[in-house]
């Protein structure tokens, strides 16, 4: 059975949608920036211990990327059965 995508979402879950998934994309893109920085300052160190702690650093925020996708996931669910809506309500 194939899932489908509900065309009449109401304007303010569309809307938290929207933003969830923004606001994603803007963590995986900074977490890719910091990355390619910190790989780029490696090739300007002279010293070995400098140079894997800026790719220890380096891998450590790249490996936030697919837990960032997790969390989405899990966002997006939380939209879509309306449970901040209930929370909302006390």
């Amino acid at each position: 059975m194939r899932r489908t995508r509900r065309k009449n979402i109401e304007p303010a879950k569309r809307r938290e949608r929207g933003e969830a998934i923004r606001e994603t994309a803007a963590h995986v893109v900074v977490q890719l920036l910091s990355a390619a920085a910190l790989l780029g300052l490696r090739c300007l160190t002279v010293r070995v211990w400098l140079d894997n702690l800026l790719l220890i650093v380096a891998v450590m925020d790249l490996i936030t990327i697919p837990f960032s996708f997790v969390v989405l996931r899990q966002r997006l669910r939380e939209i879509e059965r309306g449970e901040m809506d209930e929370a909302r309500k006390y």
